[in-house]
């Protein structure tokens, strides 16, 4: 298991980026593919679930398991599919003010890669994944389109499929 870390300043309020971030059901708007993909959550609150199913990397489904309006804090869990070749992964994303008009988002975590794949490597696709959800919810905060950057690994679970 290793520790990931992404964090951006960005030249909006943490209010605003808060505002965006905290809905668990979003998520598709901030990713590549996002269009392509669905998603359907279940439950609201801490042990909400949501299931995913992404046009780039395929089915993936994540469990809230922490929330915090005050502190602008969430977190949540990978409890199935295996996204760029992770295992298992926790991240915790956070935005912090800097001043009125600009934050700090920032994600971390722990990942484990399947046993087959070099773990840093794998660490670093979810950096850059990370990387891309900010970049996303940036520019949907802007109103601009996003300038993702190459994700490594992205299509790990759709060329690994056991059901076929």
């Amino acid at each position: 298991m290793i520790e990931i870390e992404h964090k951006r300043d960005a030249d909006l309020s943490a209010d605003a980026v808060w505002a965006e971030l905290r809905h668990f059901d979003r998520v598709l708007d901030w990713i590549p593919g996002g269009a392509e993909s669905t998603i359907h959550v279940h439950g609201v609150g801490v042990g909400a679930i949501r299931d995913i199913q992404l046009s780039t990397q395929g089915y993936v489904q994540h469990r809230l398991i922490a929330f915090d309006d005050e502190k602008r804090m969430l977190s949540y869990q990978l409890t199935a599919g295996n996204p760029i070749g992770m295992q298992d992964y926790t991240v915790v994303a956070t935005v912090t003010p800097i001043d009125e008009r600009h934050c700090a988002i920032r994600w971390a975590g722990k990942m484990t890669a399947d046993g087959s794949l070099d773990e840093r490597e794998i660490g670093r696709a979810l950096e850059i994944a990370l990387a891309n959800m900010t970049t996303g919810l940036i520019a949907r905060l802007k109103g601009k389109a996003p300038d993702f950057i190459q994700q490594p690994n992205e299509d790990w679970q759709l060329r690994n499929r056991t059901d076929e």
